[in-house]
C-alpha cells in the first residue's frame, strides 16, 4: 500500500472517531499525552484511565454513561492487555465497545509508531511530505 492510500485510510478512521466523539461517544485512552494527541486531531470526549481506580470500577463507570465507547489504547503489550480487559469488562456489562478503529489505525501505523500519543506528530510529518498541506487541512 502506498503512503497516500495509507494516510487516507488513517484519515477515514480518525474521521469516524471524531464523528462518534462529537455525538457524545467516549474515547478511552491511557494517558494525558494520548488525550492531547487525539484532541489535536479533533477528537473530543477522551477519557483517561485513572491511576487510582481498578479497571473493573472504571468499566462500571463507563457502562453507566450509556454512550458509545471507543477503546484507543496503545498497541504495545500493555495497551493490548488494557484493551482486552476493558473490552471484556464492558461486554460483561452489556456495552459493546468499538475496537475496530484502534485495530485499523494500529495496522496502518504500527511499523512507524507504537502509541496514540505519537499519532498527531506522525500525521503532521507524513501528511505534509505526501500532500504538502497541514494535518488540519487534510482532516
Amino acid at each position: 500500500m502506498n503512503n497516500k492510500t495509507r494516510l487516507e485510510r488513517i484519515k477515514d478512521a480518525i474521521t469516524e472517531m471524531r464523528e462518534i466523539s462529537e455525538d457524545g461517544g467516549i474515547v478511552i485512552v491511557e494517558g494525558r499525552k494520548d488525550e492531547a494527541s487525539l484532541s489535536d486531531l479533533g477528537v473530543k470526549n477522551c477519557l483517561r484511565l485513572p491511576l487510582n481506580v481498578s479497571i473493573f470500577t472504571f468499566s462500571e463507570f463507563i457502562a453507566k454513561q450509556n454512550r458509545n465507547v471507543i477503546i484507543m489504547t496503545d498497541w504495545d503489550d500493555k495497551g493490548e492487555e488494557l484493551a482486552k480487559k476493558i473490552d471484556n469488562n464492558l461486554k460483561n456489562l452489556d456495552i459493546l465497545p468499538d475496537l475496530n478503529i484502534r485495530k485499523r489505525i494500529k495496522e496502518l501505523v504500527c511499523k512507524d509508531i507504537k502509541d496514540v500519543e505519537s499519532l498527531n506528530r506522525y500525521l503532521i510529518k507524513k501528511v505534509y511530505k505526501e500532500f504538502g498541506i497541514t494535518t488540519e487541512q487534510f482532516l
